[in-house]
């Protein structure tokens, strides 16, 4: 590679991914992105972050330290109108949204590949736990060794000219690997702490609704049988399969949120056996190297529907608004809004994904 940026979040797995090219001996350029100023914007810094003065002060002492230029891109407007407004909005219309999707598919690997391409920059690396490999003439991206720690679930929508130009170069590596080795190279950020799943929310969701202006707009918290047991401040509060902080009492059996109705500001409980699909709706799919279906009716794999969990086998066959795939064995509930995640049935390779749709289907 010519000239290759490195995303730098001023974490260590940034960090390290920064020091093993520079050892390897690519032509560096260190860079941070500003998507949110916590200052402006109701942060707490109490909690790990990232996007902070102190993240980007870590950040360039790194790049100081291995021998690289480091500079500031300002992706705020961006982050804002693709990301935070999306959540926003998917939120007060009873979806669960999945922002890291989001922000790596529209601004990490769109803006910031646009801006490297614009000084000179070939290729773009970042400190994700994810690996790439080319088979059969097309790029296959892959789990991490570390499963822990392993974030392929967020990088479904990258595309085979994405995958050309990225480098995942802690991959391969453990998470304690990476510490190790940014502790003997004298790294800062070695022993730094973990940043949040969602970095721009330092509270809960319901807090950061209403730093942004979103009023409480109280409704009914009913029974699958139409009883009203309740009342909420909003749908934002909520997702599907919640069971704490509901704010029901009074039952037998613990109370689990079924669906939201953000029509009839409505919040639907009900017992464990009423949660689980037995198939849902995929939309704005996305494959990573070619459609599984082919010339098939459907395909067998592993689906992924939070970040977290284990993935369950799946059938997935078209449908008119995109995919509909059915559980094969254990069911799930499912959470509209966010992502499914499609594996091989090895559970190795991303086959590709979309966004969870409303008309999931009661096992």
């Amino acid at each position: 590679m010519s000239k290759i940026v490195v995303a730098m979040s001023g974490g260590v797995d940034s960090s390290v991914a920064a020091l093993i090219l520079k050892e390897q001996g690519h032509d560096l350029l260190g860079v941070s992105m500003q998507v949110w100023d916590y200052r402006r914007n109701g942060g707490c810094s109490t909690r790990a972050t990232c996007c902070s003065p102190d993240d980007f002060t870590d950040a360039r002492q790194v790049a100081g330290r291995i021998g690289i230029p480091y500079y500031v891109f300002d992706f705020e407007k961006r982050f804002e109108s693709e990301v935070i407004n999306r959540f926003i909005s998917e939120y007060q219309t009873g979806l669960t949204p999945t922002p890291c999707v989001e922000c790596n598919n529209k601004v990490k690997f769109r803006a910031l590949r646009e801006r490297a391409e614009q000084i000179g920059c070939e290729a773009l690396a970042t400190g994700h736990y994810a690996q790439i490999e080319l088979r059969d003439g097309k790029y296959r991206l892959l789990r991490s060794v570390d499963s822990a720690k392993d974030q392929s679930y967020f990088l479904y929508g990258l595309t085979q000219m994405d995958l050309a130009h990225t480098l995942f170069p802690i991959g391969a590596m453990t998470k304690p690997e990476v510490r190790e080795l940014a502790r003997l190279s004298g790294l800062k950020t070695a022993d730094k702490s973990e940043s949040q799943d969602i970095c721009f929310v330092s509270g809960t969701v319901a807090e950061f609704m209403q730093q942004r202006g979103i009023k409480t707009r109280q409704g009914d918290i009913v029974t699958s049988a139409g009883e009203k047991v309740g009342t909420h401040e909003g749908v934002h509060h909520f997702t599907v399969g919640q069971r704490r902080g509901i704010g029901v009492g009074g039952k037998t059996n613990p109370l689990y949120v079924l669906n939201l109705d953000a029509n009839s500001n409505q919040v639907v409980v009900g017992e464990r056996d009423e949660l689980d699909a037995e198939s849902f709706e995929v939309g704005e799919i996305s494959w990573t190297a070619e459609s599984p279906l082919g010339t098939q009716p459907e395909f067998e794999c592993l689906a992924q529907l939070r970040h977290r969990h284990s993935p369950l086998a799946v059938k997935v066959k078209q449908s008119e608004g995109g995919l509909t795939a059915r559980f094969s064995g254990e069911t799930s509930y499912v959470s509209p809004g966010q992502a499914a995640v499609f594996y091989d049935l090895s559970n190795r390779e991303v086959l590709g994904g979309g966004k969870i749709g409303r008309g999931a289907v009661g096992a």
